[in-house]
């Protein structure tokens, strides 16, 4: 397995416990000292930070702060930011619940790219070996983190955001490129258009050996289905705005054994936590919500902050492990029919070729009856079987539930999604 710090990769014991122990207390108090959010937060809910000691007391006295948090803050005292601030970050807005601003110091910013060069070296990438960026450049966080991702590793970014889905397959086999980062929806769509192609990347002789997936829960089979065409190894990177990027990725890859792989938590950079609805910390093998305590940054640091994310816990300690390509939004999940019913049970059931990409309508019939409607988006170029619509109708009932009403697009219909997939909408009268 190969090894990206040696020296804290190898921490076990009373030296990891004392190291984190120490992170945590400097964090939150330079967090008190230097933030205006944490300053307020703290103050608002009569938190004393001098109690903390260590991480059990930390766990005992710092309330979990969200994103409702962090916004609220910018109602009230927007625009104010540290004197030391360099960049300004937005998060995607995907939630659609609002975008926060996240400052970033001169300190912030030359660390921003170090939890993905975790995430190369893992994957056995070396420097001066190219790597193709799918993610396009904004004001949110990921275009710059991908960038500086790169370059903390010491690889040659090959920036392909700007291009058609065709340009950037020849792009990846010009530059002879050894990674590709991207989300699983986009290399979905990108490899529906190789095949229409004609390419065949196990006999032209790519140099791709590393497929790094962010920002979507995706299935085994697809996973197991994507290395064979691209014959490279699926890694899984996750990591947000205000984490300032990875922090858990794998090692080996994302399927191991025809089963999940594991992400392995960047311990000394920051604190994972998986807790129930409660607030206890989940046992390994339950699931919970992952709570991040960032232990370097300094423009905006993340204290306790709980992601809205959901996760399977491996194993804890200092370099925890979670299971891989099951992270999903915990309000992703929509109650159709009395069913819980969670998008990416969907996303499994219906991408596979020829299918391109889908829309979901939630909606009242006229009798009052729940029902979602399919739209999907096939291939022209394709070898369509004449059973695949039954196919997927029948995949969805026996999986998710319920049954769907399911209808086909023209080819070029919806747009391509390179950041995280929205396809669900609902237009219930009740909701």
């Amino acid at each position: 397995m190969t090894t990206a710090n040696a020296l804290t990769e190898s921490m076990t014991g009373i030296a990891a416990t004392r190291f984190r122990d120490t992170a945590l207390v400097r964090a939150l108090r330079l967090a008190r000292e230097e933030s205006p959010f944490h300053r307020w937060f703290y103050g608002d809910h009569a938190v004393d930070v001098d109690s903390v000691v260590d991480q059990r007391s930390f766990a005992r006295h710092i309330p979990v702060a969200r994103k409702a948090d962090y916004l609220r803050y910018q109602e009230l005292h927007p625009g104010t930011v540290r004197d030391d601030v360099r960049q300004l970050h937005l998060t995607s807005g995907t939630s659609g619940v609002g975008r926060e601003v996240h400052p970033r110091t001169a300190h912030d910013l030359a660390a921003l790219g170090t939890g993905g060069a975790y995430q190369y070296f893992w994957a056995g990438l070396a420097a001066g070996e190219k790597i193709m960026l799918t993610i396009p450049y904004s004001q949110t966080m990921a275009g710059p983190y991908f960038q500086a991702s790169a370059l903390a590793a010491g690889l040659v970014p090959v920036n392909a955001f700007t291009g058609s889905t065709a340009e950037r397959i020849d792009m990846l086999q010009r530059f002879g490129c050894a990674g590709m980062s991207i989300t699983p929806s986009y290399l979905h769509r990108m490899t529906a258009e190789a095949k229409r192609l004609g390419i065949e990347p196990k006999r032209s002789g790519s140099a791709l050996r590393a497929i790094f997936l962010s920002g979507e829960p995706y299935g085994i089979e697809w996973a197991e289905s994507m290395q064979e065409f691209w014959s490279a190894t699926v890694h899984e990177g996750w990591g947000a705005t205000q984490t300032l990027g990875v922090v858990m990725a794998t090692r080996t890859g994302a399927i191991e054994e025809h089963g999940r792989g594991v992400l392995h938590g960047i311990g000394h950079r920051c604190l994972i936590e998986v807790l129930d609805p409660d607030g206890v910390s989940v046992a390994p093998g339950e699931r919970g919500e992952i709570v991040v305590t960032t232990l370097r940054t300094r423009g905006l640091p993340s204290i306790r902050f709980g992601m809205g994310d959901s996760i399977r816990l491996l194993r804890d300690g200092f370099f925890p492990e979670f299971e891989a390509g099951s992270i999903g939004r915990i309000d992703d999940m929509i109650k159709i029919k009395g069913m819980n019913i969670w998008p990416s049970a969907v996303d499994a059931a219906v991408l596979r070729v020829p299918v391109l990409d889908y829309r979901a309508i939630v909606h009242t019939a006229d009798n009052g009856s729940e029902s979602v409607d399919l739209q999907l988006e096939i291939d022209a170029a394709a070898d369509v079987d004449p059973n695949l619509i039954t196919d997927i109708a029948e995949t969805i009932k026996r999986t998710v539930g319920i049954s769907m009403s399911i209808s086909v697009l023209p080819t070029g219909t919806l747009d391509e999604q390179h950041f995280k997939s929205r396809r669900w909408t609902d237009r219930r009268a009740v909701r």
